[in-house]
């Protein structure tokens, strides 16, 4: 591989901002009626140094109707070195395998996050060593990372580690499994370290050309629960369809049905289902009508939000 490049610096943002209104049954909210969040403010910096190393740093801010703007976060801090164009090496806050694999298969990222993150079933990026090689027939990725997240980057007593790989079986299909194990950083000072904190992912999902669908199934044991001596487990499911009937049209579709409490609170369910409409404006600027349904459900209560608006996503 060729090291002569010249350095190159390049900035950019996305922004990701939705005007729509909330419907709660079952209980009360100053979030009800029409609003505006700014779910998600990127600002990227990326430097080439040659063909083999660069930098990257992604600022990240939310502000969300009814709430203050949160802090800054480095959502992306690394320096990566690529080996060839397959394989790469991250070092610092990169993101984590099953999530930067399964957010490209399901898409639609502007309007909700995938499975996993939206449930709080894991974190996108985290501070540590990641490596991933990007085969035709398997592709895989490794990070050994502190588990502390990017929001609040720590370290704990020991390290974890996040791991996925895809059978790429034939064009556009592929069958995936992830895995986390470790402490999450709930075994930092003087917490004890009484359980560890274990995920499980798998899919089956198609992609290709304008067409894309998907399953996605993941199982939690102890997420929270590292240092209490009480254990817990949650999972959940999505099924998820979309079809680009044009060049600059789609309709996308998703349903996930999750329990978050297992063993503290069995009855608890939650489904979620999503119907969208997407129009790809111009180069800079994506709108997509949205649909969203959310209904708790369990032995002391039956809540319902339906929410309704435009979603969009810029890119500067």
């Amino acid at each position: 591989m060729s090291v002569s490049a010249q350095a190159e610096t390049n900035f950019s943002s996305q922004l990701f901002i939705n005007a729509s209104n909330i419907q709660q049954q079952d209980r009360s909210s100053d979030v009800e009626g029409w609003g505006l969040d700014l779910k998600r403010f990127y600002l990227d910096f990326n430097h080439r140094f040659d063909d083999r190393w660069s930098a990257v740093v992604t600022t990240d801010v939310h502000w969300r109707r009814q709430n203050d703007p949160t802090d800054v976060w480095f959502r992306h801090a690394y320096v990566q070195r690529k080996f060839s164009n397959r394989q790469v090496l991250q070092l610092g806050v990169a993101p984590l395998p099953w999530i930067d694999y399964i957010a490209r298969k399901v898409g639609y990222r502007y309007v909700d996050p995938s499975l996993t993150t939206m449930n709080q079933l894991s974190e996108p990026t985290d501070l540590g060593i990641h490596y991933s090689n990007r085969g035709e027939t398997l592709s895989y990725a490794v990070s050994v990372v502190t588990g502390g997240g990017f929001r609040k980057p720590r370290v704990g007593d020991s390290v974890d580690v996040e791991a996925y790989a895809a059978w790429h079986v034939a064009p556009g299909l592929d069958i995936a499994v992830g895995g986390y194990r470790g402490a999450r950083t709930q075994d930092k000072d003087e917490a004890p370290k009484i359980h560890t904190a274990e995920r499980f992912n798998a899919s089956v999902n198609y992609q290709l050309n304008q067409m894309r669908l998907g399953i996605e199934y993941a199982y939690n044991n102890n997420w929270k629960q590292v240092a209490s001596l009480v254990e817990d487990s949650s999972s959940g499911s999505s099924a998820w369809a979309s079809y680009g009937y044009s060049p600059k049209h789609s309709v996308f579709v998703r349903y996930d049905t999750t329990k978050p409490s297992r063993r503290l609170n069995p009855s608890y369910e939650k489904e979620y289902v999503q119907v969208g409409w997407d129009w790809k404006v111009a180069p800079y600027l994506t709108v997509a009508v949205v649909g969203k349904r959310i209904e708790e459900t369990s032995a002391s209560f039956d809540r319902e939000s339906n929410e309704f608006g435009l979603w969009t996503m810029w890119n500067f």
